[in-house]
């Protein structure tokens, strides 16, 4: 008849283990699993800066996913199979308060994938990382083709107190293939007109004409990715 395996037993042999100065892991599969992890977080590291679309890049968020890589894996083989040490990095980790605000929310995709390497390759799973991160190649690769990309630009416009608003806007419509109007100030001395446009072609003489032809006293057109709280 087996005897079931209790709680208290999972415990007492994580205690002895503890106690015996066992190794779960030796220098070559340490070295392993960490090679691994930083060659999988390369090639992490490479396809985020090959897809990115945001409006600044930062190459020190892209190295960090490489380090988060190898410091889950880290901690993986730390607490593998030992419950005291598994239920103290629980404890540890729970203090530890993230405030870095990810602007991209596909950052946080290259978070967890980065995060789902270090796990596997902790384990030694490198069939699931490998393979798995292929997958997720294919798919990001796939939804990020510069064909398929519209970038937003947006028009802030300032006109002088008494220009003709209507025909402006006219104008600008005529010249791009999108419009849509986000906002609309006025003052005493000018209104100021917030807009998402399309270009056509990339094209921006438009803007040049606005000034000599509408009364217009300030244009700006910037790239933005769809956050007004960004411009």
């Amino acid at each position: 008849m087996e005897q079931k395996l209790t709680f208290s037993d999972v415990f007492e042999k994580s205690f002895i283990a503890m106690q015996s100065g066992v190794e779960r892991f030796s220098a070559i599969e340490i070295v392993i699993n960490m090679g691994m992890s930083f060659i999988l977080g390369l090639f992490i590291f490479y396809i985020y800066k090959k897809t990115f679309q945001g409006v600044l890049y930062q190459r020190s968020f892209n190295v960090s996913l490489v380090a988060i890589a190898m410091v889950i894996t880290l901690v993986i083989m730390t607490i593998s199979g030992n419950l005291i040490l598994s239920l103290g990095m629980v404890g540890a980790l729970s203090i530890v308060r993230f405030r870095t605000p990810i602007k991209d929310p596909v950052d946080l995709v290259f978070i967890f994938w980065a995060i789902a390497i270090g796990i596997g390759n902790g384990v030694g799973y490198f069939n699931l990382t490998v393979i798995g991160s292929i997958i997720l190649t294919l798919v990001i690769l796939f939804m990020t083709r510069k064909e398929d990309v519209e970038t937003p630009y947006l028009l802030v416009l300032q006109l002088i107190s008494g220009a003709s608003e209507k025909d402006a806007l006219s104008h600008i419509k005529s010249s791009v293939d999108r419009f849509s109007l986000k906002s609309k100030t006025i003052n005493p001395e000018y209104s100021e007109i917030t807009a998402e446009i399309k270009l056509k072609n990339s094209n921006t003489d438009f803007i040049n004409t606005l000034q000599d032809n509408f009364n217009v006293k300030k244009a700006t057109l910037v790239s933005y990715s769809g956050d007004l709280a960004q411009v």
